[in-house]
């Protein structure tokens, strides 16, 4: 089923999250069609899709497995914003619904060879070293608001995504990090995971 508006993917779980929800869809029902995972369980009026995340961790991956989840289910490329930080979402330019676009790398590099010698992603480093793949060039992303198009490289993207979330939660559970939940850092496997699947990115 294809929809007529652009889809926008949202994320609200838990108690500092959910109270977005009502203001957000009153402010962009109208323009894009939602689709919203939440831990609120009564059904909400208004979206195209509701999902239930019923896991008691939040994992900041499930923002990415969400987005792919929606596009190949309604075969069309998805928006995704924060809920909190929906003014980001007017500053997306899409021009060529074949590439992703995002807004910016992270604030403090732009390519994650800048980071490499960090110890915080020493296992992340292993990990590429032992699939022989050449991080030197891989891009951050910011990823507060991003579109992923639609492509038959969607469900290679979500196995990618896959195999490499347990390295970030399994990282941010072992250091210091200043996030409650798990997986930080996920804009950085995502844009690894869309390298690896020849995914054009532009920002």
């Amino acid at each position: 089923m294809d929809s007529i508006k652009p889809i926008l993917c949202l994320v609200a779980v838990g108690d500092k999250y959910t109270p977005y929800i009502s203001s957000s869809i009153e402010k962009l029902s109208e323009k894009y069609d939602l689709c919203l995972l939440t831990n609120k369980k009564n059904r909400l009026y208004g979206v195209l899709d509701q999902e239930i995340y019923t896991s008691k961790i939040f994992t900041y991956f499930a923002k990415l497995t969400f987005c792919i989840r929606m596009a190949l289910k309604y075969k069309q490329g998805v928006y995704y914003c924060d809920i909190n930080k929906l003014e980001e979402l007017d500053k997306l330019s899409v021009n060529n619904d074949g590439a992703f676009y995002y807004l910016r790398h992270w604030p403090v590099a732009e390519y994650f060879h800048e980071m490499e010698h960090v110890q915080y992603w020493r296992k992340l480093i292993w990990f590429w070293i032992d699939r022989k793949y050449d991080y030197k060039q891989l891009t951050t992303i910011e990823e507060h608001a991003f579109y992923l198009p639609y492509s038959d490289k969607l469900n290679k993207l979500e196995y990618i995504v896959e195999e490499i979330k347990p390295i970030f939660e399994y990282t941010s559970l072992t250091n210091d990090n200043p996030y409650k939940a798990i997986g930080n850092g996920e804009g950085l496997a995502l844009s690894y995971a869309l390298d690896v699947c020849n995914i054009n990115k532009q920002i």
